[in-house]
């Protein structure tokens, strides 16, 4: 396709952040983000008994970053739409209860920015949807 008044566009295509990335970053911040729920009191109850590396907790996150970010649908082809307020109604999140979570989210992140090397841009996207997605997920 030409661009406009026949102009070469030299611009290349969008890219999402998960295409910049690749699947290792958030491999590593699901894996580190329930490391650190695991040794957190504050949250603990709310999640699965097994948060190890292999666990479907660490893989559902995985698996849900990687989609949001512009990877592979394996999550919704697995468990279908996302529905993340539905699924998380059943634990009382107040503000207390999402201030841990996301504590621990934003050290996760600060480590995965530290391994891989991640930008500024990138860093400040991902701790975006973080932080949002942590105000939307209270229910009390």
């Amino acid at each position: 396709m030409h661009a406009p008044d026949g102009l070469a566009s030299n611009t290349p295509p969008a890219t999402t952040l998960f295409e910049r990335l690749g699947p290792a970053p958030f491999a590593r911040l699901a894996a580190e983000l329930y490391r650190g729920i695991d040794r957190d009191a504050r949250i603990r109850s709310m999640f699965p008994e097994d948060l190890g590396p292999e666990s479907e907790a660490v893989r559902d996150m995985r698996e849900f970053l990687t989609q949001f970010f512009g990877g592979p649908a394996e999550y919704s082809m697995r468990k279908g739409h996302p529905r993340l307020r539905a699924r998380h109604m059943r634990f009382p999140i107040d503000q207390s209860a999402r201030d841990a979570w996301l504590e621990n989210a934003l050290a996760a992140l600060a480590m995965v920015v530290r391994e891989h090397a991640l930008d500024e841009l990138a860093r400040r996207e991902i701790e975006t949807y973080l932080v949002r997605t942590s105000q939307f997920m209270m229910n009390r």
